[in-house]
């Protein structure tokens, strides 16, 4: 049995007025599924015989992007790029025809009024039919059972279908065997005759683009015949079918609401009207204080990980997503505001969401809380805010900051980076090359002196012992002509390391 082909799924209904661009050469390119784009590097996520889905939003403000991913999408063997462009695109890049027709890869135009769910369904239909069941005979049970899974009736109606049709009791299961749909046939021969049997009943794997997604189990004394095996495989088509439909509605799903908080932390492009009213549509509340708080992972975690550590961290009305190695989440924002006294017993609400991220798989993490956003259109700032914050924590060595923490931090490097540079090196410059010549490290014996206060305190520190601190100190005010004693003096010199270690993290 062939492969089904681009030409061949143009033909269907769904896609009537749907048209080829260019790369007309490549129309016998086999179609295995649909993918939807709504990220700009979509390359990463495309499978081999994909039909790609796009309204060329994640483009629109760089158009030729699509000419400069063709390549890519016919090297991983995609079947063709399919694109409602009137929405949000003018017109096509000029390269793009010119591209297409060179690497034969299909470019189709498909209308604005086209259901990206529609076509999904229609190509799932005729591709899983194509691959996944066999033919056979009840052709009018075979129609009933696809017309089931294509007008969304469900796994309950294909059970009960399938049970009308064999006498058998049917569940369909998942594949940690939670029920789906189960159907129990009327009894025909009275409520006293016994029509199932004892045994364990027959299971029929239920696959979607080659990856088992559940299971039909027919109950019975006897082993299905070989007709009923065949509507059973019909069955599965159909119930792989809806599976896959399912699935591709809950990843488009999941792809849009991303790419809305994505949109909420980029920029304020939504008045708060159409923000309050697109986050409702997703079933958010979008209102009051936000904060936005962003974390840097040395692992990648997964949507279901941030989504517990969210629930076990954050406070009711949080969004949580990951971002490869970042993590980010919008929060309510009174728990995050600067409080009292902090112990391990009464940790800041941060600290929880931090802990709760190496708790989901995380080994280390930086965290930063970005200012009080007045309002989804202030969530932009708030992000602005918290990535200034992620960077000055990770350079300082800290795990959790808060914007409002780092006040110092944020005036020094407000200042121009070479007045900066001139007060370091003004004060610090011969202590510095010293270091380097030497390999030693007064910098940071002058840090300890001045964080503590005392020489004593500083060589417990340091384990050294004192006289050793004496001649360090010694040589720090030879080489700095400083009065360490001169508490002006003191504060120049505490400011100047602060400055050194902010531009060693900041470039």
């Amino acid at each position: 049995m062939g492969a089904v082909t681009v030409g061949e799924i143009m033909t269907l209904p769904v896609l009537s007025g749907a048209y080829v661009v260019a790369g007309e050469r490549g129309l016998e390119r086999p179609v295995t599924g649909v993918n939807v784009m709504e990220v700009p590097d979509i390359e990463a996520f495309v499978k081999r015989g994909e039909i790609l889905l796009t309204t060329a939003y994640p483009v629109r403000e760089r158009p030729e992007r699509l000419v400069e991913m063709l390549p890519g999408l016919a090297a991983r063997g995609l079947a063709a790029l399919a694109i409602k462009p009137m929405r949000y695109l003018d017109r096509l890049p000029e390269r793009l025809t010119a591209e297409a027709d060179r690497l034969g890869f299909p470019v189709l135009i498909v209308p604005d009024h086209t259901s990206f769910n529609e076509v999904i369904g229609a190509v799932l239909a005729v591709v899983l039919a194509e691959y996944g069941a066999e033919p056979g005979g009840a052709e009018a049970i075979r129609e009933r059972l696809t017309g089931v899974a294509l007008s969304g009736g469900g796994l309950e109606e294909i059970a009960r279908t399938l049970a009308g049709a064999l006498a058998r009791s049917v569940t369909i299961v998942d594949d940690e065997h939670a029920v789906l749909g189960r159907a129990v046939p009327q009894l025909r021969g009275g409520p006293d005759e016994p029509v199932e049997g004892a045994r364990a009943p027959w299971e029929f794997p239920i696959t979607v683009a080659g990856m088992r997604r559940g299971m039909i189990l027919v109950e019975g004394k006897a082993e299905p015949t070989l007709g009923q095996r065949r509507l059973i495989r019909q069955s599965c088509f159909a119930a792989g079918m809806h599976i896959a439909q399912a699935m591709a509605g809950l990843e488009l799903d999941r792809r849009l609401r991303v790419l809305f908080l994505e949109e909420l932390v980029s920029g304020p492009h939504l008045d708060d009207s159409t923000l309050r009213q697109r986050s409702r549509l997703f079933g958010w509340h979008l209102a009051g204080d936000l904060v936005v708080l962003l974390a840097r992972c040395d692992a990648e975690l997964t949507d279901p990980e941030v989504a517990a550590a969210a629930e076990r961290a954050l406070p009711p009305g949080s969004l949580a997503w990951p971002r490869g190695h970042e993590v980010l989440a919008i929060a309510p924002a009174a728990p995050f505001r600067a409080a009292g006294t902090v112990s391990p017993d009464h940790p800041t609400a941060e600290s929880r969401w931090h802990a709760a991220l190496l708790h989901a798989g995380a080994r280390r993490a930086a965290l930063a809380v970005g200012p009080v956003a007045d309002g989804p259109t202030e969530i932009s700032q708030s992000y602005t805010g918290a990535r200034e914050t992620l960077r000055i924590a990770q350079g300082t060595g800290r795990d959790v900051v808060r914007h409002d923490a780092l006040v110092l931090e944020r005036l020094l490097l407000a200042l121009p980076r070479p007045l900066l540079r001139e007060f370091v090196d003004g004060e610090l410059g011969p202590l510095a090359a010293h270091d380097r010549v030497t390999d030693s490290d007064l910098c940071g014996t002058l840090a300890t002196y001045l964080g503590v206060g005392n020489g004593a305190e500083a060589a417990r520190r340091l384990f050294v012992h004192y006289n050793t601190m004496k001649h360090r100190l010694a040589r720090i005010s030879d080489l700095t002509r400083a009065d360490l004693h001169d508490p002006r003096t003191r504060l120049t010199l505490a400011l100047a390391l602060e400055v050194r270690r902010l531009l060693a993290s900041s470039p």
